[in-house]
C-alpha cells in the first residue's frame, strides 16, 4: 500500500489516540449518513472537532482514512468468522454451516450503510497485506472445516461458499430493507444443498 494510503504515524499518547480515533469515528459517521461521496478531509476534521492540520498529522489523505476503516472492518469480519469456526469445530455440518453463515452476514446486518460504503471504497484502494493474510486464514479454516466433514474438493467448495454468500448478501441489499434472519436461513439452505448434493451416478 502506498504511503499516501497509510496513516502517517501510529499514536502512542492518550490524547493522540483520542484524536486518531475521533477522525476515524467522524469518517464512519459521514459514510453511514451520506456514503463515500460525502467524505472530504475538511468535513471529517469539522465533524471530529480537530483542525485540518491535526488531521493531516495522522492521515495524509482521505484515502488513508478510508483504508484504515476498511482494514479494521475486514479484520473484525475475519476474527468473527475464525471465532465461529472454532466454536463449530466439533459440530456436524448441518449445525456448523448456519453458524458460519451467521458470522459471515453479521457485519452487513449490524452496519449496512457503513459496510456498503467501505466496500465501495475498498474497490478503489490497494489491498492491505494484513487483511489479505487474514482472508487466507479464514479461507484455510473454512477448507479445514469442510475437509474434516468429508466434503469433496474442499478448496473449491470453500471458494464457492464464500462467493455464494457474498452474492446472496449483495442481491438482498438491493432491496430497501433486508430481513437478515430470513437471509441467513436462505444462505444456510443454499450452502447445505450445495455441500450435500451428489451428481446422479456420482
Amino acid at each position: 500500500m502506498s504511503n499516501s494510503k497509510k496513516p502517517r504515524k501510529t499514536p502512542v499518547q492518550a490524547r493522540s489516540r483520542a484524536t486518531f480515533e475521533a477522525i476515524l469515528e467522524a469518517t464512519a459517521q459521514i459514510l453511514d449518513a451520506d456514503g463515500l461521496a460525502g467524505v472530504t478531509t475538511n468535513r471529517v476534521a469539522e465533524r471530529a472537532g480537530v483542525s485540518i492540520g491535526s488531521l493531516y498529522q495522522y492521515f495524509p489523505s482521505r484515502d488513508a482514512i478510508l483504508a484504515e476503516l476498511v482494514r479494521r472492518m475486514r479484520l473484525s469480519m475475519s476474527a468473527r468468522l475464525l471465532a465461529a469456526n472454532a466454536v463449530a469445530r466439533d459440530l456436524p455440518l448441518e449445525q456448523a454451516v448456519p453458524m458460519l453463515m451467521e458470522a459471515a452476514v453479521h457485519q452487513y446486518q449490524a452496519e449496512p450503510r457503513l459496510t456498503a460504503a467501505l466496500e465501495e471504497a475498498e474497490t478503489r484502494l490497494p489491498r492491505s497485506a494484513d487483511v489479505l493474510a487474514e482472508k487466507r486464514r479464514v479461507r484455510d479454516a473454512f477448507v479445514e472445516c469442510l475437509r474434516n466433514r468429508g466434503v469433496e474438493q474442499p478448496e473449491e467448495a470453500a471458494l464457492d461458499m464464500i462467493g455464494m454468500t457474498r452474492g446472496m448478501v449483495m442481491a438482498a441489499r438491493g432491496a430497501q430493507e433486508v430481513d437478515y434472519a430470513s437471509l441467513r436461513t436462505r444462505i444456510a439452505r443454499a450452502a447445505m444443498g450445495y455441500l450435500t448434493y451428489r451428481l446422479p451416478g456420482g
